[in-house]
């Protein structure tokens, strides 16, 4: 069997495609038989072999392993080999971790991999003793081979279960070759400590399950790593390049190792924090002119230069700076440890200057990037937005110097400002001596100062003085290069910065700015320069007065419409972004050009179907196009009939079905109200027979959204429709449509608008409905019965809520009538209403339920005061440590109470968060649960907001626990501007017409509950349920009502 397998090995090596084809199925032939794998673990021991043959048989066996060893295998296919034949094949691979030919070492030592992950510890108990013998065995390539194995044992197939019996015999092994640095290589210490990170991530996981799992196998031997990790990333080689380049993957693999520990075990790690922050800034120091040299300022074979390591693995010192600058953010954070390192014990030393001036340096653009972006501006927007997926060293640099800001502010704008003088000046003195990358340090620095230009803004308008000077850098830097041909990055930079302070620019620069950056799109010969000049626009059109935009609006349209026609999905992007924000300058300017922008956004609209993020820029588009009332008519005589045509029964496209009834529901919330004439008979017919036939839940619920805005336009038109080939009314199908949606066979996520169709077509509908209303209420109640989605749930509440308001003696008689299984409709309605009142969605309907319990309250009805609905949490001694699998498997028990005094504690709790928001104080606002105990090793942290800025150049906040204000929500003017991307709208969606009418939706809800309590404090049911709350709820609730 040997030979024939050795034969038909050496054949599919063959230059001849037939004799290799030939012994390539002769291989299959051969696999069924017992002997096969045997015969492939000898060929590939056989050192009289030649490589390739050897490795051609490991690669074999490897995938014999995975077809054939064992049933548990995932890809098995069979036949299984004999039992007896696997236990020779297992003692036989053992000894290819010694084998002195690396690549065959390598191969064996995955075939060992593959085999432990489906036979150990059941089949092959003696596997860990063999691995940890080779480990205490001296030799080189048995260490390497066997840590090869471990690497994948500990990552995929040791559990706690096994962990006692590891972790003992393998953790001192591993510890004694990574401090041996005398006799091993780098690579073989890395993997020690890759190895020892995958056994803390596993702890990490397990931890809250199993805590002791972590003080038994982790907490005795944490510090001894820690010490050798520490030593080995105190050592820094300088004159042997080898050694120093394999340094880098050593000390890459332990600082994962570190920054992983330190996530998951804060005290565990406390006292390393100081030391290793100390060493990795001192690489930081020594790398960064290397990075400066390699990278930035040269475009020779040196730069970005790695290397391969013993095992193939690549290795660069940019991958050190990752894991470096990812624990420097992680120190960062860890504030009562670390301030002194950052910012010295006066708040004015520590590292926090020279560090901000190292992330100027990673935040310039590499040669390698620049070259990549002029080829490819797509690449060059996905990479720049701030939303992008991409990540590298440009990108880490910005996120260390957001993370300064949000923990020392005001040291980060100061080390910042010196920084960026710092920079320019030598750039400056660069571009004298003719150095041709001299502007790569003035666009690092308008980068990093935008970031910030959020923060910015608002202490220049305030009018304090600003940390950065930001006027400088205006005159001598940004508007010298808005005309710099030559360097389109730094031309593109200097748009996007002037737009990012567009609150602040002078009403001089503004139009300069603006009109510059329209010169831009219309006659730069660079892409870089045209995108960052729509980045631009964008931020200018949200940001500026129209005043300064507004008599550019038509070159705008004019110049960036055609560039539709010659870009690629991320540019088209930014394109529409722009495209929107400028057609809302002016809606009469934009209605002149319906007959470029109508089709533009209806054929790439076509064009991206599927195309998720794409098909969102579009429809916002298409949003503002059909919202632009003297362009609505035009554009619906255009596309209604294309999107009537894409919803017929032919076109198998269900996903372009869904996004049509979307189109169209745009252009009916756009249109006049009542509808014009004749409106709502071009889309009804197809629009109804489409809902009634599919069950596609995107188009369904689509079609709740068009038909609900439908009736808040135009009623009369929607019911006294009448189908030409049924003889029903519009009416009719509604009713028919909404039963369908309300059939408790179907699933609640295609009905999830349902609710707000009802709503509206009974407040809009008048006597039309009237026969109907009580069936229509009694399907309603019949799926809340069973219903379980909290968005399902709150539409459906929200028609009885809002019948209750004014009509609740007959909402209350009407439920009490009803029965469904043996279960009373009003027990139905209260016990979904109050069960969810406390998860429901939006600032309206929360008022409209508050308001309808009250009246539900004050009834004082016997039937509603017998219900018993679910009450408080039933504390438990574990409840305060509970965690999710505990919850499945223990799920939380409530106590049973009465209506009333449901309310009454939803209510309370209403005001509550109310006042809270409001910055109220009421004292001790514990609940009887306390869920803030999930983890003390917390304590050490400190959150990201606590001091400074959030996010990219976020706003300055200092009351980061309180909920914002709806006037700090609206107040967008300065919010956002920052952003290099081009962000969501600032205006909310318009609202319903018959939300903005309702008194309600104007209602100080805090004065009606406080009102609401007050009246009800003399009343003797009132005074009787309140001795039902536990003692903090009295409390809180006589804190509420001043009492």
């Amino acid at each position: 069997m040997d030979q024939a397998v050795f034969q038909t090995l050496t054949d599919t090596l063959s230059t001849d495609p037939n004799a290799r084809m030939a012994a390539e199925l002769r291989l299959k032939e051969l696999q069924v038989n017992p002997d096969y794998p045997l015969s492939l673990t000898r060929l590939a021991l056989a050192h009289e072999c030649n490589i390739s043959q050897r490795h051609s048989a490991a690669v074999l066996l490897k995938n014999f392993v995975d077809f054939q060893w064992s049933p548990k295998s995932p890809k098995f296919r069979g036949p299984e080999p004999p039992t007896e034949i696997k236990a020779v094949v297992r003692d036989l691979i053992l000894t290819g971790l010694s084998d002195p030919t690396n690549r065959i070492r390598i191969s064996c030592a995955y075939v060992v991999s593959k085999i432990a992950h489906l036979d150990w510890p059941d089949s092959w108990p003696n596997l860990l003793g063999v691995l940890v013998h080779y480990l205490k065995s001296g030799s080189a390539d048995e260490v390497h081979g066997s840590m090869r194995v471990l690497a994948e044992f500990v990552s995929k197939d040791i559990t706690h279960v096994q962990l006692p019996s590891i972790a003992p015999v393998l953790f001192p092994e591993l510890l004694r070759i990574l401090s041996s640095d005398q006799i091993y290589s780098h690579a073989t210490r890395s993997r020690c400590a890759s190895i020892f990170r995958n056994a803390v991530e596993m702890l990490y996981t397990i931890k809250e399950e199993h805590p002791e799992a972590v003080k038994a196998y982790l907490t005795p031997i944490f510090n001894q790593w820690n010490d050798a990790f520490l030593a080995i990333l105190n050592e820094r080689t300088t004159k042997v390049p080898e050694i120093e380049e394999a340094e880098w993957g050593l000390k890459t693999e332990i600082l994962k190792c570190i920054n992983l520990s330190v996530q998951g075990f804060p005290k565990l790690t406390a006292s390393y924090i100081l030391p290793v922050l100390s060493a990795v800034w001192q690489d930081l120091l020594h790398l960064r002119s290397r990075y400066l040299r390699e990278n930035v300022g040269s475009s020779s074979d040196a730069a970005g230069h790695t290397f391969q390591d013993s095992d193939g693995e690549t290795i660069g010192f940019e991958g050190l700076l990752f894991v470096q600058l990812d624990f420097i953010q992680t120190a960062c954070r860890r504030r009562k440890i670390t301030q002194a390192a950052f910012v010295g014990e006066d708040g004015k030393s520590g590292i926090t200057r020279d560090l901000i001036w190292t992330a100027l340096t990673f935040m310039q653009m590499t040669d390698e990037q620049a070259e990549s972006w002029n080829a490819d501006p797509n690449q060059f927007i996905a990479d720049e937005e701030d939303d992008s997926y991409s990540f590298n060293l440009r990108i880490a640099a910005q996120d260390v110097l957001l993370v300064l800001a949000d923990n020392y502010e005001d040291q980060t704008f100061h080390a910042l400002s010196l920084g960026v003088s710092q920079e320019v000046a030598t750039s400056l003195q660069e571009r004298s001596t003719g150095k041709p990358n001299w502007w790569k340090s003035q666009e690092s620095s308008l980068l990093a100062v935008g970031l910030m230009a959020g923060h910015l803004c608002e202490v220049i308008k305030s009018g304090g003085p600003s940390p950065v000077d930001v006027g400088a850098l205006f005159d001598h830097i940004v508007l010298a290069n808005l005309i710099a041909h030559d360097f389109p990055f730094l031309q593109g930079r200097s748009f996007v910065f002037a737009s990012q302070f567009a609150p602040i620019l002078p009403s001089n620069l503004a139009s300069q700015y603006v009109s510059a950056a329209v010169e831009a799109i219309l006659k730069a010969p660079s892409a870089v320069v045209k995108v960052s000049a729509l980045k631009a626009l964008n931020n200018f059109n949200r940001h500026l007065d129209k005043q300064y935009v507004a008599p550019y609006q038509r070159s705008i349209i004019q110049g960036v419409a055609p560039l539709i026609e010659i870009t690629t999905e991320e540019t088209l992007s930014l394109i529409f972004r722009t495209l929107m924000t400028t057609s809302k300058i002016d809606e009469k300017v934009t209605a002149e050009y319906e007959s470029i922008l109508g089709p533009l956004a209806l054929e790439t609209w076509t064009k991206y179907p599927s195309d998720h993020t794409m098909s969102a820029d579009i429809m916002d588009f298409f949003d503002t196009l059909a919202t632009n009332q003297y362009m609505n008519p035009a554009l619906s005589a255009r596309s209604m009939p294309m999107f009537i045509n894409v919803i017929s029964p032919d076109n198998p496209d269900r996903g372009m079905a869904a996004s049509a009834v979307d189109l169209m529901r745009s252009l009916v919330q756009g249109s006049s109200s009542p509808l014009p004439a004749g409106y709502a008979s071009q889309f009804l017919p197809s629009i109804m027979s489409l809902l009634l036939t599919t069950d596609d839940k995107e188009i369904l619920q689509n079609g709740q959204e068009l038909l609900r805005i439908a009736i808040q336009k135009d009623v009369h038109q929607v019911t006294e429709w009448r189908d030409a080939e049924s003889g029903k009314t519009g009416l009719d199908l509604l009713i028919q449509f909404i039963a369908k949606l309300l059939d408790p066979s179907r699933t609640e996520s295609a009905a999830l608008f349902v609710g707000d169709l009802i709503s509206k077509l009974i407040k809009k509908g008048g006597d039309r409905i009237s026969p109907i209303l009580p069936d229509l209420l009694k399907a309603v109640t019949l799926r809340l019965a069973d219903a379980k989605l909290p968005s399902f749930i709150q539409p459906l509440v929200m028609v009885f809520a809002q019948l209750c308001i004014n009509q609740h003696e007959t909402a209350i008689n009407f439920l009490s009538e009803i029965n469904i299984n043996q279960r009373n409709g009003l027990d139905i309605v209260l016990t979904a209403w109050l069960s969810n009142h406390m998860d429901f969605q939006g600032l309206y309907n929360q008022k409209v339920s508050a308001v309808a319990l009250t009246r539900i309250f004050t009834s004082n009805d016997p039937r509603v005061n017998a219900i018993q609905v679910k009450g408080d949490l039933i504390l438990s001694e574990s409840s305060r440590r509970m965690t999710r699998s505990r919850a499945r498997i223990a799920p939380n028990q409530y106590t049973t109470t009465t209506v009333p005094v449901k309310i009454i504690k939803l209510l309370a709790a209403d005001l509550k968060k109310i006042g809270e928001e409001e910055g109220d104080d009421f004292g001790d606002d514990d609940d009887d649960y306390d869920d803030d105990e999930e983890d003390d090793e917390d304590e050490d942290w400190e959150g990201d907001e606590q001091n400074g800025v959030q996010g990219k150049g976020g706003k300055a906040s200092k009351e980061n626990k309180a909920s914002a204000f709806l006037s700090d929500i609206l107040d967008t003017q300065v919010q956002g501007f920052f952003e290099n991307d081009d962000g969501l709208d600032d205006e909310d969606e318009e609202l319903d017409p018959d939300v903005l009418a309702d008194p309600i939706y104007q209602m100080n809800m805090k004065d009606f509950l406080v009102k609401f309590f007050r009246s009800q404090l003399n009343s003797p049911a009132f005074v009787q349920y309140v001795q039902d709350l536990s003692d903090v709820q009295k409390h809180n609730l006589s804190s509420l009502l001043g009492n």
